[in-house]
């Protein structure tokens, strides 16, 4: 099956996502689009980053990324193509798959060398070699601009981790780049104190309840949810995304 998805900064009040998507109908009669997000703050590209990165594992191997966060038909630049674990991610190199790929290994980075069209029509053409196996016939050997996101940390002499808030959903819950996976290592048998601006947060669910006090939650990205009942945490609390997310452990034998 060939799968491309779709993340942009575009919205859905405009004509243009539908547009493009004509264009990859056109060029590709038999591929499945799918689309992750088109609510990315306007160019956004940490946000971005962000949510491909905590996303592309639940798509198979071979799936197409369209990265479109301040991408349009009038950039002069060629997109380039990032691939990582079998999949394909494409699109203007803004700074967005560095921040993408930052840690991974193994990683294989080329621009498109085509000449016709607009932008755009290069991003099809890339995406459409990508999905027949020729991207590499069509491509010449780069380097990526490199910028560096927020990563959680642990601070073993406070015993804290150090996180930051990486997006803010729909429901104005708190999304933080801190991995579950972390949190349960650091916390385990033991109590918390999450501390993000004037506020204390101690409690932890391991999914959605009337609770009275905000708390602590899995999220479906692998990384840690700060939510309320019925929501709209960001807004009660006037909290903004990088504002710092930082939990202090206890051991309950302290």
């Amino acid at each position: 099956m060939k799968l491309i998805t779709l993340t942009s900064d575009w919205t859905l009040q405009e004509p243009y996502l539908a547009m493009l998507k004509g264009r990859l109908f056109s060029k590709m009669p038999d591929v499945h689009v799918l689309d992750h997000t088109h609510s990315i703050e306007i160019g956004n590209v940490n946000q971005t980053a962000f949510l491909l990165r905590h996303s592309y594992t639940s798509f198979p191997e071979g799936t197409v990324h369209l990265v479109l966060t301040g991408a349009s038909s009038f950039l002069l630049s060629k997109p380039v193509v990032v691939v990582v674990d079998g999949h394909f991610f494409v699109g203007e190199d803004n700074g967005v798959f560095s921040l993408l790929t930052y840690g991974m290994k193994d990683l294989v980075v080329r621009q498109y060398a085509g000449e016709e069209g607009d932008f755009l029509d290069k991003v099809i053409q890339l995406a459409d070699c990508c999905l027949d196996g020729s991207w590499q016939e069509h491509t010449v050997e780069c380097s990526l601009q490199m910028r560096i996101p927020f990563t959680a940390t642990y601070v073993e002499s406070q015993n804290m981790i150090a996180g930051h808030i990486a997006y803010i959903d729909a429901y104005s819950n708190v999304v933080t780049n801190i991995p579950v996976s972390l949190f349960e290592e650091k916390v385990r048998d033991g109590r918390f104190t999450a501390r993000i601006e004037t506020m204390d947060i101690t409690h932890y669910h391991r999914t959605y309840v009337a609770d009275t006090e905000p708390y602590l939650i899995p999220n479906c990205l692998g990384v840690m949810e700060i939510a309320a009942y019925r929501g709209r945490i960001s807004i009660l609390a006037k909290w903004q995304k990088d504002t710092s997310v930082d939990i202090y452990c206890y051991r309950l034998n302290n």
